[in-house]
C-alpha cells in the first residue's frame, strides 16, 4: 500500500510539472500598452560626464605635494605578545596603511613598502627601518576619550497618596413576591 501512495504522490508532481511548463511555454504575453515608450528612446544626457565622475581636466595638472616620510604611514593596530620568550622569537603583526590604501598585516620583519621594514612592536607602537636601523616609529593614535556627562539631577515630585474608597455594595434589591400560582380557569390556588 505505502508503495502505491508513494507512485501515486510521484506521478502527481510529474503531471502537475508537465502542466506548469506546458502552460509557461504556450501562453502568449500580454501586449505591451500602446503609449509605453522604449527605454533607449529618450534624449541623452548633456554634461560633462567624465567631470562628474570625478577626472580632472587634463590642462589642470595636480602639483605633486611631497609629505613627510612618516606621513604615508598609519598603524592601526597591533599586535604584539607579553614580554617573554614569544618577545624574542620576534612574534607580532601590526596593521598598517601605505599611502592611504587599505590597511594589511605585516609580520615582524617582513617587509612594509619596498626596503622598509617592520623591526620592532610595542603596546602601542611600531618601528620600522632598514637593516636593523630605525628610521621611525609609528604610535597607534589615542583613543577618544569616553562621552561623558554629568548626571542629571533627578527631581523627586511626591505621589499623590492613593485615595481608599470602600469596594462598591450592590444596593439590596427589592424584594417583590412571586405572582399568584393560578389554576387553568384563573383562579388562585392555595
Amino acid at each position: 500500500m505505502p508503495v502505491r501512495l508513494l507512485s501515486f504522490f510521484v506521478w502527481a508532481l510529474l503531471a502537475c510539472s508537465a502542466v506548469f511548463w506546458a502552460m509557461q511555454l504556450l501562453a502568449r504575453p500580454l501586449p505591451v500598452p500602446a503609449h509605453a515608450l522604449a527605454a533607449g528612446d529618450g534624449a541623452a544626457p548633456r554634461g560633462d560626464l567624465a567631470r562628474l565622475l570625478g577626472s580632472t581636466p587634463a590642462n589642470a595638472a595636480p602639483e605633486p605635494v611631497l609629505a613627510a616620510p612618516d606621513a604615508r604611514f598609519r598603524l592601526l593596530g597591533v599586535v604584539s605578545p607579553k614580554a617573554g620568550a614569544a618577545a624574542h622569537r620576534g612574534e607580532g603583526v601590526a596593521l598598517i596603511s601605505v599611502d592611504g590604501a587599505p590597511a594589511r598585516a605585516v609580520r615582524l620583519g617582513a617587509a612594509v613598502d619596498g626596503d622598509l621594514q617592520l623591526l620592532a612592536l610595542d603596546a602601542r607602537s611600531a618601528s620600522l627601518g632598514q637593516g636593523g636601523v630605525t628610521r621611525m616609529t609609528l604610535r597607534l593614535e589615542e583613543p577618544a576619550a569616553a562621552a561623558t556627562g554629568t548626571p542629571s539631577t533627578a527631581v523627586l515630585v511626591p505621589a499623590a497618596a492613593p485615595i481608599m474608597m470602600p469596594p462598591a455594595v450592590p444596593a439590596p434589591a427589592e424584594a417583590t413576591p412571586p405572582p399568584p400560582r393560578a389554576d387553568r380557569d384563573g383562579a388562585p390556588v392555595r
